[in-house]
């Protein structure tokens, strides 16, 4: 009888297989690369432009002091720059999110009958626990009344339905019926 039941393996081995994030295509590695790039050189120079103001304003007698107008010019240059950086950083940026954005829904799509039938799967999984729990619990029903005791398997049952319930209905029914996150 035991021999006809299906093992849970060959189903768990399917998915492991087909559940794999497909790789992001070379526009939203590159997008990414130059968000990155874009957010690094902004920073680099703001830390330029600050480091400047520190040391035009502390007295440091192992440097040379740069006479005021060579500063003043120097910041104004950075400044520039970090106004040029930062529209250059949010364009990557939104670029890039724009590319994340495509990605994700690509995944969605890609997984999604895939998810829906692992769910299906670890329902029909979890109603064949409910269902042989059912069977231990009856049997475990019929042993007190004939005073038979039974193991921990048998006696046991009524209490891990209890306890799967709670869990199950708490937990995996939610997950299972959230579907994809927006």
């Amino acid at each position: 009888m035991l021999a006809r039941l299906k093992a849970a393996e060959p189903d768990a081995a399917c998915f492991r297989r087909a559940l794999k994030l497909p790789k992001p295509g070379a526009e939203y590695l590159a997008a990414e690369k130059a968000s990155r790039e874009a957010s690094a050189n902004l920073a680099n120079l703001v830390n330029r432009r600050e480091t400047m103001r520190v040391e035009a304003t502390v007295e440091n007698p192992t440097k040379t002091i740069q006479p005021t107008e060579i500063t003043r010019r120097t910041l104004e240059d950075l400044e520039a720059q970090i106004v040029a950086a930062q529209a250059l950083d949010r364009d990557a940026r939104a670029e890039f999110n724009q590319k994340r954005s495509t990605y994700h829904e690509h995944v969605r799509t890609y997984l999604a009958a895939d998810i829906e039938g692992l769910g299906a799967l670890i329902n029909c999984h979890i109603g064949r626990v409910f269902e042989l729990l059912d069977i231990a619990s009856a049997l475990g029903a019929e042993a007190r009344e004939y005073r038979v005791e039974m193991p921990g398997l048998v006696s046991g049952a009524p209490a891990a339905k209890q306890f799967l319930q709670a869990a199950v209905g708490s937990t995996i029914d939610k997950m299972i019926g959230k579907g994809s996150r927006a």
